[in-house]
């Protein structure tokens, strides 16, 4: 793992950043999730490896948090674009927060732990999609968001083993890994669905009738395009023999990070 910083100036980034206007909200969206999760994340990471892991996790832990805190740190520029035209973003994101406050009061650390591995494990699943199979989204597209999704996925592969090994050092074992798999499916996903749905409400309410069809079919056929394509994903987490280390490498991913200056 790589600590990586770069530099992306968000000043006048426009909320439509790419020619599809699902895949660029449904990605925002998302955006707007990784501050409180990635927060949450290092938390848990820190205080797994901090009561129960050796020398080598705290290490990775330790790396880990580094880029995570990057992440989110850049996606928080990013979604301050969101802001303006979309104001109740601010209140989705807020009760985001407050749902991470409260796992990490009630849950027990294990659960937590789960949660993050189950969180970390569909990062490396989009990160394949990203780069294997979105070139046509990415056409056209403002090359500082292009960047920023890259960077950020590729390092979510780069760094897909820690959360696992956190989870074991915890004491979770293969039922925690697939109730946190889906708890954080379930629950990303609601907060995903919220974000883009109000978004795109926004945006369609200034749309001809003719327009706004147009729009609901290209979310339908993202939608399914992404559904799809993550189905064949998903059936390989649930395996009892699943191993982040095991993963192939996304096509392209290394060489877009070697590429990069530190």
């Amino acid at each position: 793992m790589i600590v990586r910083k770069p530099k992306i100036d968000f000043t006048d980034a426009l909320p439509h950043w790419a020619p599809n206007r699902a895949f660029v909200q449904i990605s925002n969206a998302t955006s707007t999730g990784l501050v409180p999760i990635e927060t949450y994340l290092n938390k848990v990471v820190t205080r797994v490896a901090d009561k129960h892991g050796d020398a080598a996790l705290k290490a990775d832990a330790a790396l880990f948090c580094a880029q995570e805190g990057n992440h989110y740190r850049q996606h928080r520029a990013f979604n301050k674009a969101l802001y303006g035209r979309y104001p109740k973003v601010r209140d989705y994101e807020a009760a985001l927060n407050a749902d991470y406050d409260r796992f990490l009061a009630e849950k027990p650390l294990v659960w937590n732990a789960a949660y993050c591995e189950g969180f970390e494990s569909v990062g490396i699943v989009y990160a394949r999609f990203l780069f294997e199979e979105a070139d046509d989204l990415l056409e056209g597209a403002d090359e500082r968001l292009v960047r920023l999704w890259k960077w950020h996925l590729a390092e979510e592969f780069e760094h897909r083993t820690v959360c696992y090994d956190v989870l074991k050092a915890a004491g979770g074992g293969y039922v925690d890994r697939i109730k946190g798999l889906f708890a954080a499916i379930r629950h990303l996903m609601a907060h995903s669905r919220r974000v883009a749905d109000y978004m795109l409400a926004v945006d369609r309410a200034d749309m001809t009738e003719a327009e706004r069809a147009a729009s609901i079919a290209e979310e339908a056929e993202y939608r399914a395009r992404r559904k799809k394509s993550g189905q064949r994903e998903m059936l390989k987490l649930l395996s009892p023999f699943y191993d982040p280390r095991k993963k192939p490498q996304p096509r392209g991913s290394a060489e877009y990070l070697a590429a990069m200056a530190n």
